[in-house]
This record gives structure tokens, sequence and C-alpha cells, in this order.
């Protein structure tokens, strides 16, 4: 009787622990009593999208998720608004409330605030402004410059690119100590996933990853950072180019591959990007001082139209070898190679293996010089 008193006791004990764990998504919403708030985890493809958990908000305003402990990133939606959210082991607590705002037209009108509390949470809520802070700053360079050249803004190429090259070396800065402040975040996983890989140069990235705590390594948000810079690791210097068969003007396939041998240029540009235009004399004048001697120039374009890309070819005299996929910034070959600016280059040796990156101007013309010296 004694040993099961005290079986009891101990089975009493364990409930009454597992009833005090707190859920992973604690939330109030005392407007919103019986509607339905939703959970469902971020993806990078909509065709990957899992399903999405719902709760209906209890008679006292208060609801709650519980995902059985999995770490990862989520959106939570309420009243047509969203919010991102890091689950983990530390809770997350959640405050939905009427927000009055102000519209364009100085009419006051009543949305949904959603506001997220919790350690993991703050860092995670730090590392999406800096990339939206980044975002921000691309857009804007973007537009002010091409006001620039089109004559719209008066103000000197030079030196607005200058200005603009220290706010975004300032930014990235930001990010640098972010992410080592944050090693022990899983936020700071994602950070390296979503942003460093398309912003930073493979050793930035690739220290940043090392430099993560154990903790955050051996999450979901750890191995998904791994996976990224592994597979940055191919298309860096020290990497052999994965092969690339694509069609050419004449509607033929020329494949990278087929180029093994020779010192090889790979060129992502398009007819509409300034910047690839203004670089292409040089990287004309390269070719024309080098091909005789084997250099090959294997161009990527992101265009969009067949006629475009052709007449730019023509126009400009770009002769070398040109394939494209007409499919714009969706070309698989441009995610492959984590292409997310124009233009972009990669100087491979007659084995394929990427030797030089991301030169332009004197620095290209000196590199490849160097080649034949």
């Amino acid at each position: 009787m004694k040993t099961n008193n005290c079986l009891l006791a101990a089975l009493t004990v364990l409930a009454l622990a597992s009833c005090s764990q707190p859920h992973q998504v604690e939330g109030t919403w005392k407007e919103g009593v019986g509607k339905t708030v939703y959970l469902q985890p971020k993806t990078d493809n909509a065709d990957d999208a899992a399903p999405t958990d719902s709760v209906v908000v209890a008679a006292d305003g208060t609801f709650s998720f519980d995902k059985g402990g999995v770490v990862g990133a989520y959106i939570l939606t309420a009243d047509g608004q969203n919010k991102g959210l890091l689950l983990s082991e530390v809770p997350v607590t959640v405050t939905i409330a009427p927000e009055t705002r102000l519209d364009r037209d100085s009419n006051e009108y009543v949305s949904t605030a959603i506001v997220a509390e919790g350690d993991e949470q703050e860092v995670y809520a730090q590392a999406n402004d800096l990339m939206l802070s980044s975002a921000m700053m691309d857009l804007g360079s973007m537009l002010m410059l091409s006001k620039i050249v089109s004559g719209d803004l008066d103000v000197n190429l030079d030196s607005a690119v200058l200005a603009l090259d220290t706010i975004k070396a300032n930014i990235a800065k930001q990010c640098l100590l972010f992410v080592d402040s944050a090693r022990n975040n899983y936020g700071a996983a994602y950070f390296i996933k979503e942003h460093m890989i398309r912003k930073n140069t493979f050793e930035e990235i690739s220290a940043a990853y090392e430099n993560l705590s154990d903790r955050v390594k051996q999450s979901a948000p750890g191995l998904e950072a791994k996976a990224a810079v592994d597979a940055l690791s191919s298309v860096s210097v020290g990497g052999i180019a994965p092969d690339v068969v694509l069609p050419t003007p004449d509607g033929a396939e020329l494949a990278l591959s087929s180029l093994r041998g020779h010192y090889v240029l790979i060129d992502f540009w398009a007819s509409w990007c300034g910047p690839c235009l203004r670089e292409a004399p040089n990287v004309k004048a390269i070719y024309e001082k080098y091909h005789d001697k084997g250099f090959e120039i294997y161009g990527i374009s992101l265009d969009e139209d067949a006629e475009a890309w052709k007449a730019a070819i023509e126009k400009h005299g770009l002769n070398w070898h040109h394939v494209s996929s007409l499919k714009g910034w969706e070309c698989p070959v441009a995610a492959r190679y984590n292409v997310t600016g124009i233009p972009r280059m990669y100087i491979l040796d007659p084995d394929g293996k990427i030797i030089a990156q991301d030169l332009r101007g004197e620095e290209l013309a000196a590199f490849v010089a160097s080649l034949y010296e």
C-alpha cells in the first residue's frame, strides 16, 4: 500500500509538472473571443507550404499553440495581419490588440497590432529589421541611380555612388556585429541563411556560421544554414563551378563544361542592365586581347525578351558565347550561382575551378593578364 501511495504521489507530481509547462505560443486577444488565430511554418517556396494550425480564442481572450518543442520560423495570422515568430524551447508571448492609425487622408481607422515577446523572438525581430533596412537601402539606391542616369536627378553620379557605398558598408558592419553578438540564438542562423548568403563574401558567411554555438548549429535553423553554406561553397572561390546547359541565341544548347581546358569568364548580365553595359567595353577589350590565347567568355543573360537580348549582343559587339533561359530573375542557373545582382562574374581555371569572382574594371583586366604572363 505504501508503494502504491508513493507511485500515486510521483504520478501526481509528474502530471502537475506537465500541466505547468508553458506552451510554445501563449497569446492574449481580448477583443478576439471566438475568432480564429492561424500558425503556419514559414517557407521559401509557396509550393512547399506546410499545413496551417488554427485555434479559436477562448472566452477569457486567450489562445495557445504547441508544436512539440519544434524550433523554426512561423507566421502567426490574426484578423488579416501577419507576424513572424521564431518558435523554440523559449516560450513566445503574443498580444493582439486593436490599433488606431491614420490613413493618407488623415481618416482614422482601426487595425490589429500583433506584438510578440521572448528572448529568441527579440533577436529574430532584430534580424528581420536589419534585413528590411538592407532591402530598403538596395531599393533606394537603385531608384536614385536610375534617376541620376536618366537626368531626372541633378546629382553627381560618382558622389552618389560613394555616399551609397558608405551607407551600405555601415549596414554591412551592423549585420556582422549582430550575427556575432547573437551567436547563441537561432535568429542568427536564419540571418545567415536568409541575408548573409545573398550579401556577404563566402569567407564572411563561413566564419559567421563557424562562430555559432553548438546549440544553434545542432538545431533545425543551424542545419539549414549549414546546407546553405555548403551549397555556396561550390560557387565560391575554390569550388568547382556547377555545369550549365542553356540555349544560345540561335536555339542550340551550349554547356559550360564544353569550355574545359580554357580560362573562362562567366558573365551574368542583361540587355536592360546599365552597369553591365558600362562594364561591357572593358570585358570586350579583355576578350579581344586574350581570346587568341585561349580565353573564353560564357555570357548568361537574365533577359526575358529574346529580341532585346540578341539586339544588345549585336549592338555592343559582344562576340563571345551567349546563353539564356529567357526567364529573367527566375533563371535556375542564377539561383544555383546565388546571383542576386548583376553584373556578376566568375573566372574559372581550365579544370573548371573558380579562381576569382566579382572583379571589374582594372582589377578584372589585371587578373586576366596575370593568367597569361
